[in-house]
């Protein structure tokens, strides 16, 4: 009898140990699925997105011929490298790794409402709303826009809702050693120096700076886009000069100088630049027609605004003036 009490109460126990196991495979949750961030026709098939963060907006357009442009600064081309093509390829490889959370508590404290990317393209349109990292480090925290609940995803791209950020400022891409030359039109004078071949020194009186110079200018990347009408601009070019790069391939850049004082006693010049490129096609000539663009200092440190300014850094510097010599009587 006692055997038999035995062997129920064993029996017993295998039914509920199998009976715990198998309740916690039904409550042991499935691995998320993993899942594209963005659809990838939505992406194949964009025609403009907008950024928003730190409230801040960047309205990104394609355009007819496939280029990108920024439409809140004056539709100047996008910066690709830097900016468009990072951000693209950061989308294109982002995974959703399951649902975050419904808790409203918790959603509030995701900052999903600082920053967000509207994606649209022909007949569809999607906006994510980005948050706080996710605690494991994973990536953003994300949302939908539209849906009660954010997702854990392995998304890591910058969103910049500065429209200045996005602008492409490279005016000029060019090697130093491709520019032959180097041309000054100031109003009180004219300069131009040049080289025989790529490799070889500039050749004239005062070259010595011109080298340097050229390879400043070749690859320009200016400061900032402002509006046509703006007022600085427009004192600055009453009063210019220009400067042309020539170029062994028989090209030419032609850059327009000129500069307002600071507003304050001590402040730098505020410089502004145009550029027209021989070459019709080269995107240096779309800029002027848009907007009016910024010089940085350290770029107008090196280049003199007239004859007289030139011929000044370039004299050779006075010889000190000699010493006489005192006679000291010889001794008695």
């Amino acid at each position: 009898m006692r055997n038999k009490t035995l062997l129920v109460a064993t029996l017993a126990l295998g039914v509920l140990a199998l009976a715990a196991l198998w309740l916690g495979r039904e409550e042991a949750k499935p691995a998320p699925t993993k899942q594209p961030l963005v659809d990838a026709a939505l992406l194949s098939s964009l025609q403009s997105f907008v950024v928003k963060a730190n409230g801040k907006t960047a309205t990104i357009i394609k355009s007819a011929d496939g280029t990108w442009t920024v439409k809140e600064k004056f539709g100047l081309p996008a910066d690709a490298e830097a900016r468009l093509t990072p951000l693209i390829r950061s989308l294109q490889k982002a995974l959703t790794h399951g649902q975050l959370t419904a808790n409203p508590k918790r959603l509030a404290k995701l900052g999903l409402a600082d920053s967000s990317i509207t994606l649209n393209a022909p007949g569809k349109s999607l906006t994510i709303e980005f948050g706080k990292q996710t605690d494991d480090g994973l990536g953003s925290s994300a949302r939908y826009q539209g849906l009660p609940h954010a997702i854990r995803t392995d998304f890591t791209g910058d969103l910049d809702g500065d429209p200045a950020s996005w602008v492409d400022l490279t005016l000029c891409a060019a090697k130093a050693e491709d520019v032959k030359s180097v041309a000054f039109n100031w109003s009180d004078g004219k300069k131009e120096f040049s080289r025989s071949a790529k490799g070889k020194p500039f050749t004239g009186a005062g070259a010595e700076g011109i080298e340097s110079l050229a390879a400043s200018l070749a690859t320009l990347r200016v400061g900032e886009a402002v509006a046509k009408d703006d007022k600085d601009a427009a004192g600055a070019f009453a009063k210019s000069f220009q400067v042309t790069l020539g170029f062994f391939d028989g090209n030419a850049l032609t850059l327009t100088f000129g500069q307002v004082a600071g507003k304050a006693a001590g402040e730098t010049p505020k410089a502004f630049i145009r550029a027209k490129h021989s070459d019709p096609k080269h995107k240096a000539n779309g800029y002027a027609a848009k907007a009016e663009l910024t010089v940085p200092s350290w770029i107008m440190e090196q280049i003199p605004i007239s004859a007289a300014a030139f011929a000044k850094q370039t004299q050779p510097a006075a010889s000190p003036a000699a010493i006489p010599s005192l006679a000291v009587p010889a001794g008695k």
